[in-house]
C-alpha cells in the first residue's frame, strides 16, 4: 500500500512539473532580444503585446503574421475594416508622439527613415524596432525580425518561402524590356535606381533599368535626379510612374510632361507604354504583399514586350 501511495505521489509531482513548465503565463512572460535592421540590439523583458506601426508595409506584414495593432500609420488610403477604429499616429517622417504615447505601446515598429526620431522616442520611454524595405531581401529580413519579436517565426518562414518562390519564378523571365521608373510629379520627379525598392522589383521581374549608371542623390538613397537628356538618349521601351501624395495631381503633371516635345517622341510614349504603378505596391515597401508587386511588374513588362514584337 505504501509503495502504491509513493507511486501515485510521484506521478502527481511529475504531472505538476509538466503543467508548470508549459504554463501559458510563463511563455507569455518570456523575454526576447532582437537585432533590428539598423543594427541595434533591443531587449524586451517579455514579448511585446501592444504594437504601434508607422509604415503601411510593416502594417501589412504584422497583420499577415497575426499581430494585434494599437496604433497605425496616418493615411488617406482605405484600410482593412478591422483597423478602422485603431488610432492613426503619424508616419516615419512625421510621427505624432503625443498620440503614440497615449496608446501605451510596448514597441514601435518603424522604417529606416525613423532613425532620426529614435532618440526622442527613447526619451519618452518608447522602445523602437527599425525595419527596412529598400529591397526584396530587406523585406524578407524584416519579416524574419518581426516573426522572432512576436513569436511568429513559423508564419514568418512561410511568408518568406512564398516570396522566394515568386522570385525564383521570375528569375529566368528576362524580358529585355528597357524601362525607367519615375517617382514624383512632372519635371521634379526622381529616377529609381536598381538599388531602390522599385528598381529591385523591376530587375527581379525581368526588366532592364536604363538608369543603372545614373548617380545617386545623397539625400535620397536609391534615386537619381531626373535627366531628360539621358532618358531621351536611352529611349526606354516603357516609362513606369509611381504616384504618391496626390495621385490625381501627379497624373496630371506627368501627362503634361509626356506631351512636351522632349518626351512625346520617345518610343514608350509613342507606343502608349506609360504605366502608372499602384502606390500601395510601389511607393514604398508593401511588406508581405511584395509578391503582388512582382506579379504586377512582370505582367506590365510582358505587355510591353508583346507590343515590341508586333
Amino acid at each position: 500500500m505504501q509503495k502504491l501511495f509513493s507511486w501515485v505521489l510521484s506521478l502527481c509531482l511529475l504531472v505538476g512539473l509538466v503543467v508548470f513548465s508549459s504554463s501559458p503565463t510563463e511563455a507569455a512572460e518570456k523575454g526576447v532580444t532582437v537585432k533590428d535592421l539598423a543594427g541595434r540590439t533591443v531587449t524586451f523583458e517579455k514579448a511585446p503585446k501592444r504594437v504601434v506601426v508607422l509604415s503601411p508595409g510593416d502594417l501589412n506584414t504584422l497583420q499577415t503574421l497575426g499581430v494585434t495593432i494599437v496604433g497605425r500609420p496616418t493615411s488617406m488610403a482605405p484600410v482593412d475594416p478591422s483597423l478602422k477604429d485603431v488610432p492613426q499616429v503619424g508616419n516615419i517622417h512625421q510621427p505624432n508622439f503625443e498620440k503614440i504615447v497615449s496608446v501605451k505601446p510596448d514597441v514601435v515598429i518603424a522604417g529606416t527613415a525613423f532613425q532620426a526620431h529614435v532618440e526622442k522616442a527613447k526619451s519618452l520611454g518608447l522602445k523602437v524596432i527599425i525595419t527596412s524595405g529598400s529591397s526584396i531581401d530587406d523585406i524578407k529580413s524584416s519579416i524574419s525580425l518581426l516573426g522572432k519579436l512576436f513569436d511568429k517565426e513559423q508564419r514568418a518562414k512561410v511568408l518568406i518561402g512564398k516570396i522566394n518562390s515568386k522570385v525564383k519564378k521570375y528569375s529566368k523571365a528576362k524580358t529585355t524590356v528597357r524601362a525607367v521608373i519615375l517617382f514624383g510629379s512632372g519635371s521634379s520627379s526622381l529616377v529609381a535606381l536598381p538599388t531602390s525598392f522599385s528598381g529591385d522589383v523591376l530587375k527581379k521581374a525581368g526588366g532592364e533599368n536604363i538608369a543603372a549608371s545614373f548617380s545617386q542623390i545623397k539625400e535620397f538613397p536609391g534615386y537619381a535626379n531626373l535627366s531628360t537628356e539621358r532618358i531621351i538618349a536611352s529611349n526606354p521601351d516603357v516609362i513606369f510612374i509611381i504616384t504618391h501624395a496626390n495621385p490625381a495631381e501627379t497624373k496630371k503633371a506627368m501627362i503634361k510632361l509626356m506631351s512636351t516635345s522632349s518626351w512625346r517622341n520617345l518610343k514608350a510614349v509613342k507606343n502608349k507604354s506609360v504605366v502608372f504603378l499602384p502606390s500601395e505596391l510601389f511607393a514604398a515597401s508593401p511588406g508581405a504583399k511584395i509578391g503582388e508587386a512582382l506579379d504586377y511588374m512582370n505582367k506590365e513588362l510582358l505587355k510591353v514586350k508583346a507590343k515590341l514584337n508586333k
